[in-house]
């Protein structure tokens, strides 16, 4: 029963193969044609074609494939149950064909030797049953397809569907219904960009032709369009003005358009609206200003002036006006004085400008003043009118006050030039009352006799400031000289800094400036000991006077030239701002600089810092005994050396460790000589000098590598007790002496008062002294690598661009 069940299945499955080998081979050419059509239709190919050539390749796969099913089909048999039974004889090499035999039956049945023999002969066909198999099914392809073209179609069904899948619909329904609507007119391509004025420093905007809102725009900005193919020339439509666009050529056209106003702006071509959007023209509003205080009067009676002013898009200049309050002269032009303004075309500024008025024939009169400020397209915002007198020199010289009176005559009343001029001979006839100022006399002299001979208001002018220089002569010396050129020297470099001046230039500059510091210096010592000789006793320290040392502007003034070097032009503005406030606020009448040695907590604090960059030396020297980056020249070199003196390197390293423990015994020293100063010593400090005995150490033992962290340490502690030091300095005022500076610099030069000590820096943030001392070795280590020729190319060339930034 078992062989029989067996024998069933077996012909089932045989049919299933041959019906596989008949029906495979018959419908492959049909699925290959719809392979390939679905390939191509997944990849887009069909789509590509015009609607013609669309529709006729759709034609031909369908003929194809008809042609392939009718073809197959016609050929087809369906396998009956003998094939089955065959295949099965065949696949289990059966002779005689058994199967056959077990379906047979016995003619001559009554026969009973012939039955006998049929049943043996069953039987013996029977026992072939129980080695029955089945082989593969073999359609024949590699007879029928030699090329294996199949293998072709399959490939590119593959790439079609890794390619389109997920758009597999789509792409098939375009791949089955060709387009065979007219050709499309050749549709114009419009490029538009807006362009505002470079003042407004705004990016430029690109119109999309499907926008159809709001565009806002600032007044004066330019429409760039190009419009590529259509038919027509195109036109831009503002509002009812039409604008012809220029031809380039016969499909392309282009547009340069300044647009002040409208409502609507159209790019039409022959007569159809490319693209259309509803104008917001954006106003330029005028500047503002207001005075930041009242103006106010510097010890050296400078004019300082303070404001605050803001522009939409940028401002261009900022300056005052002065008119005479009484109107004295009817038509007199108002006096302009330009205010600094950086960087220029600032959106908002906030500064300060020093004026010394003393000179003008104006001084000592009421005026009114107000402030004004331009934007780049020449609009001007002013300030309201506030209300001053112009300080006035007071001069204690009997001759310079003398004169002066005459100066103040032929400016109020010129008509009276002779009678001026009758006085200037007289008080030019007495040399030994201006102590035989040979310059003075011939001043004097020359005044008088422009007057007679020059009855011009030119030269009239002229005599004014010759009488001004003459008086300021005969009262201050050399002081008011030295003075001026400072003066001048300042507005010069913070001119300078404003704008993109050369690092040549701003040396120059600089070193002016010190020069004419040290000449004003050296000019107010000088009027301080005339001054102390004159009253005939030493000259008492005001207590509400502001110290300034020497060696602190000097300090100041460096790292102004550092801060222009580094790039940080506005913080070196800022900073040279400080410095002038500092100069201007200083008063010779008042001022002594007490001598450094009766400062202790100052002293303290100075060596503290001098100790700082002793540590930092000696850090650098450490640094360079650490190993370098392997495979580099300097890393080779040092290795030979290394190679060749093991026992000189041991010793340089104990002579180091000895130069670290002199400097903690420095350190403690001036922990000690702070704790008698201030009763207490920051915690930092305490750190330093662990971390410096830890270096030193480290250098014993030959540590290079551990030395350099502990000394890195050490500075960072030491810098962070400074500034705790620095800052309990201007908090106690009551610690130090009288006229020490730090008790009394609770205020700025400028008279404000500090925020936690030291100056002012909330408009621009100054970098530290750390911040600065970081970037100089980094450029310093830039230069060097600059020089190592042996470097890599790109990396040299990197180092370039830096250093020809910075």
């Amino acid at each position: 029963m078992m062989i029989v069940d067996r024998l069933t299945g077996l012909r089932v499955l045989a049919r299933g193969i041959l019906y596989w080998e008949t029906l495979w081979p018959a419908i492959m050419p049909a699925l290959c044609i719809a392979g390939l059509f679905t390939a191509l239709a997944l990849m887009e190919a069909p789509p590509a074609l015009p609607g013609p050539w669309h529709a006729g390749l759709l034609a031909l796969f369908a003929a194809l494939l008809g042609g392939a099913l009718w073809h197959g089909f016609r050929r087809w048999r369906s396998p009956d149950g003998a094939a089955a039974r065959r295949r099965l004889e065949r696949d289990s090499d059966l002779p005689h064909r058994p199967l056959r035999t077990l379906e047979d039956r016995l003619a001559n049945s009554h026969d009973h030797t012939a039955a006998a023999l049929w049943r043996a002969h069953r039987l013996r066909a029977s026992g072939q049953l129980a080695n029955l198999r089945l082989g593969l099914p073999r359609p024949g392809m590699t007879r029928r397809d030699p090329w294996a073209l199949r293998g072709g179609v399959f490939l590119l069904l593959a790439v079609g569907l890794f390619v389109g899948w997920a758009e597999a619909p789509a792409r098939l329904a375009r791949a089955l219904t060709p387009d065979l609507r007219p050709p499309a007119p050749d549709l114009a391509v419009l490029e538009a960009w807006i362009n505002p004025p470079d003042y407004t420093a705004l990016p430029p905007l690109k119109l999309s032709a499907e926008r159809d809102g709001d565009l806002r725009i600032p007044r004066g900005s330019t429409l760039l369009a190009h419009v590529f193919g259509g038919g027509g020339a195109p036109t831009l439509l503002i509002d009812e003005g039409a604008v012809p666009f220029k031809s380039i050529d016969a499909r392309n056209h282009e547009l340069k358009q300044r647009i002040d106003d409208g409502q609507r702006l159209t790019i039409s071509q022959d007569g159809e609206p490319l693209a259309s959007w509803k104008l917001s023209i954006i106003a330029d509003g005028a500047p503002t200003i207001t005075a930041e205080g009242d103006p106010q009067v510097t010890p050296r009676q400078a004019l300082r002036l303070a404001y605050q002013a803001s522009d939409d898009y940028g401002l261009s200049k900022v300056w005052a006006e002065i008119r005479l309050a009484d109107g004295a002269k009817e038509g007199e032009a108002p006096l302009q004085l330009q205010l600094p303004l950086s960087p220029p075309g600032a959106r908002k500024a906030r500064d300060a400008g020093f004026f010394d008025l003393t000179p003008h024939p104006w001084a000592g009169l009421p005026v009114l003043l107000r402030l004004a400020a331009a934007d780049a397209i020449g609009q001007i915002g002013h300030g309201t009118d506030i209300a001053l007198t112009l300080p006035e020199r007071q001069f204690h010289h009997p001759v310079a006050r003398a004169i002066i009176e005459q100066r103040r005559i032929l400016t109020r009343t010129p008509e009276q030039r002779s009678l001026v001029a009758t006085a200037l001979r007289a008080i030019g006839s007495a040399p030994e009352t201006y102590g035989d100022d040979q310059v003075a006399y011939l001043a004097l002299r020359m005044a008088a006799r422009r007057l007679e001979l020059d009855k011009s208001e030119e030269a009239a002018k002229d005599v004014q400031a010759l009488l001004w220089e003459t008086a300021l002569r005969i009262e201050d010396g050399e002081m008011s000289i030295a003075e001026r050129a400072l003066r001048a020297a300042q507005q010069a470099l913070m001119e300078a800094l404003s704008k993109d001046t050369s690092d040549q230039e701003i040396d120059r500059l600089m070193k002016e400036l010190q020069q004419a510091m040290d000449r004003y210096l050296q000019a107010l010592a000088e009027q301080a000991r005339r001054n102390a000789q004159a009253q005939g006793e030493p000259q008492q320290i005001d207590p509400n006077a502001r110290i300034v040392d020497a060696d602190e502007l000097r300090k100041m003034m460096d790292r102004i030239r550092e801060l222009s070097r580094l790039g940080a032009k506005e913080a070196a503005r800022e900073m040279l701002r400080q410095l002038q406030e500092m100069m201007e606020n200083l008063d010779s009448r008042r001022m002594m600089a007490m001598p450094s040695q009766q400062q202790p907590g100052a002293r303290a604090l100075r060596e503290l810092g001098e100790l700082m960059q002793r540590q930092q030396n000696l850090l650098d020297r450490t640094f360079r005994r650490t190993p370098r980056r392997p495979g580099s020249p300097s890393q080779r070199r040092l290795g030979r050396e290394r190679g060749r003196g093991q026992a000189r390197s041991q010793q340089s390293m104990q002579g180091l460790a000895g130069e670290q423990e002199a400097l903690r015994r420095q350190l403690g020293e001036a922990m000690r000589q702070l704790g008698e100063t201030m009763g207490q010593i920051p915690n930092a400090l305490g750190g330093a000098d662990q971390s410096m005995r830890d270096a030193g150490q480290a250098m014993q033992r030959g540590n290079a590598d551990q030395a350099v962290s502990s000394q890195t340490d050490a500075i960072d502690r030491m810098a962070e007790g400074f500034r705790e030091l620095a800052e309990q300095f201007m908090q106690q005022p009551d610690r130090d002496e009288p006229g020490s500076g730090f008790g009394m610099r609770q205020e700025d030069p400028a008279g404000r008062p500090f925020q936690g000590g030291g100056m002012d820096t909330s408009r621009v943030m100054v970098p530290d002294i750390g911040d600065i001392q970081r970037a100089r070795r980094i450029l310093d280590e830039l230069r060097r690598r600059a020089g190592d020729r042996q470097r890599p190319r790109p990396e040299l060339d990197y180092i370039d661009r830096l250093l020809r930034r910075f």
